[in-house]
């Protein structure tokens, strides 16, 4: 029976935010933000600025479930763990890819470098793919 990552990971909030710093640091970040929503979607945000660019990265835990006999399954808690393990693997691995020269930072962090108006360029641009809209003209 197949899993989904970091099912039973016990790896604490606090861990993975402690790795996400220190990748930051290594990766020339001057600045790091982590925010919790506690209502709606129970959004987690971690936004750091690299160069005078900020980023901003934003995962939503998944749904928490009971078990038949009414019991979590999936606590809310586990699905905290799960989400931050999520952001601290790919934050860190995207800095690694890039401190050691295989992707320019840019490249590996644009969609998720935030302007003025609070979205992200990923969060502009998602909606012009998914309606055929963008045309990116070739040059010669």
């Amino acid at each position: 029976m197949a899993h989904s990552p970091y099912e039973d990971t016990s790896v604490t909030v606090e861990r993975s935010r402690s790795e996400i710093v220190a990748a930051l640091r290594q990766g020339g970040a001057s600045a790091v933000q982590f925010e919790e929503s506690w209502e709606g979607d129970g959004a987690l945000t971690v936004r750091f600025v690299w160069h005078g660019m900020t980023c901003r990265f934003r995962a939503t835990p998944l749904p928490s479930t009971k078990g038949p006999r009414g019991g979590w399954k999936v606590s809310p808690e586990q699905r905290e763990r799960q989400a931050w393990r999520g952001m601290s693997w790919y934050i860190t691995s995207m800095v690694k890819a890039a401190t050691f020269g295989l992707f320019e930072f840019e490249d590996v962090f644009m969609s998720f470098f935030e302007g003025a108006d609070g979205q992200t360029v990923g969060e502009h641009l998602k909606p012009q793919i998914q309606a055929g809209r963008l045309m990116i003209e070739g040059g010669t």
